[in-house]
């Protein structure tokens, strides 16, 4: 994995680390092969011989394709149930369901349930606004959660004055290079029934719409970066500290990547003729870093990878 902060059609030692370039294909006689050098953070590098022949995946991906949209929902009484007005006297739930909630696995789930208990007087605003403190409520009791905010999802209606749907947002959740990964909150919302009519029927609409939020691709980038830099020798980080080699790392985990995805294999003769898979992946903020990157492969090997 390589963090590309620039590209030169040639490296030198003085250029600035994650400089990436100076693509070359060489022939042996028997295979074409490709390579590029990458000044680290303590000298050119040279990357993997890359056999042409044996490269069967080659793809820049825009950072934008990669972003994490935050899901959210808008919960609406039902038009079909009693013209949408509360029915008076009835307990109105809505049931939020997580799953491999703390990271314990898909057969592990945590149910919150909210409740508001409809009145004769109560109109549809009324009721959001109830659901929203009923909401804040039910959560106020989770870990570093507040009597009107929680760690895991937002509740808001669409106006407090005349309101009309009941918003759940998921949250981004906490990050630590190396420690704890970004993960998400896998939730789904199930309303039960309230009696009118003579039967008993759901009482709402739950809606997935457009998110607000996306987070970008460089939490994720930063961990690979982190755990490749590990396969690189780094195994021990810390251990023994302050006797012990700081590693430096490249990538900004604040800003979003644009990443060059290669697949490829490397084959021996003889009796070492099996496949060996490999993956390079190389991350830049500049599209125009992986671009001139992906021109001079192109240029050097024949290839048509396409640009960003």
């Amino acid at each position: 994995m390589y963090v590309a902060k620039a590209y030169k059609a040639a490296i030198a030692e003085n250029d600035s680390a994650g400089t990436i370039g100076g693509v070359k294909v060489v022939n042996d006689g028997l295979k074409k092969q490709l390579f590029f050098q990458y000044r680290g953070v303590d000298g050119v590098q040279r990357s993997d011989m890359i056999q042409l022949d044996n490269l069967n995946y080659a793809k820049a991906i825009n950072a934008s394709d990669m972003a994490i949209p935050m899901k959210k929902l808008e919960v609406a009484l039902d038009s079909a149930v009693n013209g949408g007005v509360p029915v008076s006297g009835q307990e109105y739930i809505l049931r939020i369901e997580f799953r491999n909630w703390c990271g314990a696995g898909d057969d592990t789930k945590y149910f919150k349930d909210i409740a508001v208990h409809a009145t004769s007087t109560m109109t549809a605003s009324d009721f959001y606004n109830a659901l929203l403190a009923a909401a804040n409520r039910s959560f106020s009791r989770e870990v570093n959660a507040t009597a009107n905010s929680n760690p895991y999802l937002a509740f808001s209606v669409d106006d407090e004055d005349a309101a009309t749907k009941f918003i759940i947002e998921e949250k981004p959740q906490p990050w630590s290079l190396g420690i704890e990964q970004q993960e998400r909150v896998y939730f789904s919302v199930n309303p039960t029934t309230v009696y009118t009519g003579g039967e008993d029927v759901i009482w709402s609409v739950v809606t997935e719409v457009a998110p607000t939020t996306t987070l970008g691709n460089g939490k994720q980038i930063a961990d690979l970066e982190w755990f490749c830099m590990g396969e690189r020798g780094d195994q021990y980080r810390m251990m023994g500290y302050p006797n012990y080699i700081p590693t430096t790392y490249l990538v900004d985990p604040s800003k979003v990547y644009h990443v060059l995805e290669l697949h490829y294999a490397f084959t021996d003769e003889g009796v070492s003729s099996y496949r060996s898979e490999k993956d390079i992946t190389i991350a830049a903020e500049d599209t125009a870093v992986l671009n001139g990157l992906i021109g001079a492969i192109n240029a050097a090997s024949g290839l048509n990878i396409p640009t960003l």
